[in-house]
């Protein structure tokens, strides 16, 4: 027999055990039911692998989908006891007997009488199942509850959270969660405080859960957040004095959170499991060993997390003297905002994309803001924009100024939903060579801002970069679209400065172009842009020397690394749109 291997297989089915216990009787039933994952391992390493993400708490997301099952603890010989053991654990179920339970119903409570919407994160899956069970009916009759779990899809937990919503609109709303909520999910809308019913092993967790509720565009100036925790258990006092609290004064202390060292957190919460198990079957001498090797470990955990908060502290530190100059600040600021487009421009593309989809746009009185009735639009942007506003299409969207909106509406903004959704719409349908295109690739117009032929080009450029770091270096791909214009013929191009090209985006048609005549332009146009290809080269090469530049500048600044650092201009660059603008009186 293989006794590392065994011994093996024993830890993670009694961290199994331990963690179900303190989550719920039910998680607990189902673990002691359960096979252990360790439990089918040919060697000690292989136990580790098999037991380690079922009872671990990873501050990668990324590996948390679908480990919200409780894990199993049953291993060879050992059934029978176990099973009397899950019998044992099932009569616990309830408030009556389940103190835990007690309390979060009390708390509940006490957040809806203050008129809170919260949601509870659960870490396994039989444990949110129990909680929402037992919720109903206990908080109010008009009072929605809802549990999501790993059981369903990513796109199921989203339709059931708004399902929620409509069945809550004008009642109190509860929803019982695993940690398959807590990443990737905005929850802002629909929840203003955040309970923590099971303690996580890694506060990066708690991080994310709170992250979801707690962010840019939540209605309330105060997220409450309840953490529940046993006093008589071992394990949760431990972990919350060691590893949350910790956390917490850091993220005080710094306004920021600091993440925990993985593998210094995993050997606190090992001796943590090794203590609590071993202290009442060992000599008062060992026992008082273990739990000195835990102090070492917290120590060391401390130490590391410390050394990381100190070079947080100093990185932010070099933000607030004097190593960045203002005026270094808002060039990148103000690079920033071109690229991306301002607020006045996200406002004056929505009202006229909408517009040219005949939406009806009224004013409601406040600044800025309007209402907006798509009923009319195409089917394909009511198709884009139902999944994202979270309500009825049936009745106006309104569009607010400020990110802090309810369900239902869109925020003026670029990274809204609703906007985004739009501007897809737009961009595919300016491809298309059929139906309603509010924007076109190709276009010739009569007006007053020119004297002569002018052509704008819509050009995008890509970009490979190479970003060293401490840990590697990545491979990333950055896309640019710009705007440049010319006088004249594509052969006897005069081009014109970067504002110039941009002021031609506002000029108006002042006159009537004959098709044909715009036809036979846009033709000659296009066949002669070969001739562009040089000036849009060399100009690829500028936007380069430009980019990483400012690379170099933030990270000289920052303390990151240079050296390695490269940005190199794909060619040829893509034009994406031609645009002639013709003198209003007379023939170019």
């Amino acid at each position: 027999m293989d006794t590392k291997r065994e011994s093996r297989i024993a830890w993670w089915s009694a961290i199994a055990l331990l963690r179900s216990m303190v989550s719920s009787p039910r998680a607990a039933a189902q673990t002691l039911q359960t096979r252990s994952a360790a439990a089918v391992a040919a060697s000690p390493e292989e136990a580790d692998r098999l037991g380690a993400p079922l009872t671990s708490d990873a501050s990668d997301s990324d590996v948390m989908e679908g480990l919200d099952v409780a894990p199993g603890a049953e291993t060879d010989g050992a059934k029978a006891r176990l099973a009397q053991l899950a019998e044992r654990a099932a009569k616990l179920e309830g408030p009556d007997e389940d103190l835990k339970l007690a309390a979060l119903v009390k708390h509940l409570k006490a957040l809806i009488r203050e008129g809170y919407n919260p949601i509870v994160f659960c870490r396994y899956i039989p444990t949110a199942e129990y909680v929402a069970e037992h919720l109903d009916g206990k908080l109010g009759k008009k009072t929605v509850i809802r549990h999501v779990t790993g059981t369903l899809s990513p796109q199921q937990r989203l339709q059931r959270i708004e399902e929620l919503a409509d069945e809550s609109a004008s009642a109190p709303r509860v929803l019982v969660a695993t940690d398959c909520l807590s990443e990737g999910v905005n929850l802002q809308h629909h929840f203003d405080a955040v309970v923590h019913y099971d303690l996580a092993w890694n506060p990066t967790r708690h991080d994310q859960r709170e992250g979801r509720v707690d962010r840019y565009g939540q209605k309330r100036d105060v997220v409450k957040v309840i953490t529940l925790y046993g006093n008589d258990n071992g394990i949760d006092g431990k972990v919350l004095e060691v590893l949350i609290k910790k956390h917490r004064q850091i993220r005080k202390d710094l306004g920021i959170s600091v993440s925990v060292p993985d593998a210094a957190s995993t050997g606190v919460t090992d001796a943590i499991v090794e203590w609590l198990l071993m202290r009442k079957q060992r000599p008062d001498q060992e026992a008082l060993f273990e739990l000195e090797e835990l102090d070492r470990k917290a120590e060391t955990l401390e130490a590391e997390w410390n050394s990381a908060a100190e070079r947080e502290r100093t990185s932010r530190s070099r933000f607030a003297q004097r190593s960045i100059h203002p005026e270094e600040v808002a060039r990148e600021a103000a690079a920033i905002r071109d690229t991306l487009g301002r607020s006045d421009e996200v406002q004056h593309f929505v009202r006229n994309a909408l517009d040219a989809l005949d939406g009806v746009i009224r004013e409601n009185g406040i600044p800025g803001d309007f209402t907006a009735d798509i009923s009319g639009t195409p089917t394909g942007l009511r198709d884009a924009v139902a999944p994202v506003i979270g309500g009825e299409l049936g009745r106006p969207i309104p569009f607010r100024t400020t990110a802090a909106v309810a369900r239902g509406e869109a925020a003026l903004v670029r990274t809204d939903p609703v906007v985004g959704a739009l501007a897809g719409f737009v961009l595919n349908t300016a491809l298309e060579t059929e139906g309603r295109r509010p924007a076109r690739r190709c276009g010739v117009i009569r007006t007053d801002a020119v004297q002569t032929r002018t052509t704008l080009l819509l050009v995008r450029y890509r970009f490979h970069l190479t970003l060293p770091s401490r840990s590697g270096e990545k491979q990333i791909v950055a896309e640019d679209a710009r705007l440049l214009a010319f006088q004249g013929s594509p052969a006897a191009a005069v081009w014109l400065a970067p504002e110039e090209a941009l002021g031609l985006v506002d000029a108006t048609a002042d006159a009537n172009t004959d098709p044909v005549f715009g036809e036979r332009t846009m033709t000659r146009v296009l066949d002669g842009l070969p001739a562009v290809a040089g000036q849009l080269s060399e100009y690829g090469k500028q936007l380069e020397a430009e980019l990483e530049d400012s690379h170099r500048r933030v990270r000289s600044a920052s303390g990151e690394i240079v050296r390695g650092l490269d940005v190199t201009v794909q060619e040829p660059a893509d034009i994406l749109g031609v645009y002639v603008y013709l003198p209003a009186g007379g023939v170019a």
